[in-house]
């Protein structure tokens, strides 16, 4: 199933009517893959699913950061709801990367989320994800623009496997042949 797909359409709907209506609290989506969007002011702060590698993932795996700090940090600011600001607090990453890395997270889960075949969904108002707010509107303005943009439009299709994109007798380069 594709975003954009007619299965897709309660979801994309939900989705748009609390952004409009600027909640927050936490959408959890049932099915494969499943997961949960958390908005803020109905803007998508956070996005998380099974299929998908989160932020503390994804910081550990690129030797961003070790796997003791993470855990250090997660554990400390997890209940509080503040593990961004303590990744920010304590110089472990800038705001900038941050605010990179929240996005990709939310881009990759929100992705998978929206392939949801008919899954069931659940808003939880006021419910908040353990990061926490990052920022004034450096990933929210994105996670605004995002949740517009995978609202609206559909994913591009993958291409099939085995295809290619020359023809037989066609070049893939640009450079000119010598001869």
């Amino acid at each position: 199933m594709i975003p954009g797909s007619p299965a897709t359409a309660p979801l994309r709907r939900l989705l748009t009517e609390l952004g409009d209506a600027a909640r927050t609290g936490a959408l959890h989506i049932g099915g494969r893959p499943g997961g949960v969007l958390y908005l803020v002011a109905g803007r998508i702060a956070y996005a998380e699913s099974p299929a998908c590698p989160g932020l503390g993932d994804r910081l550990v795996a690129s030797g961003r950061i070790s796997a003791g700090t993470w855990s250090a940090v997660y554990a400390e600011g997890r209940g509080a709801h503040r593990v961004g600001r303590l990744l920010l607090r304590d110089g472990v990453i800038g705001r900038n990367e941050l605010a990179l890395r929240v996005i990709a997270a939310i881009g990759d889960a929100t992705r998978e989320l929206l392939k949801s075949d008919d899954a069931p969904v659940r808003f939880v108002p006021g419910e908040r994800h353990w990061l926490g707010e990052i920022t004034s509107g450096c990933s929210g303005a994105f996670g605004h623009a995002t949740a517009q943009r995978l609202r609206s439009m559909p994913a591009p299709r993958r291409a099939r496997r085995g295809a290619t994109t020359a023809g037989p007798g066609r070049h893939t380069s640009r450079i000119p042949a010598a001869g």
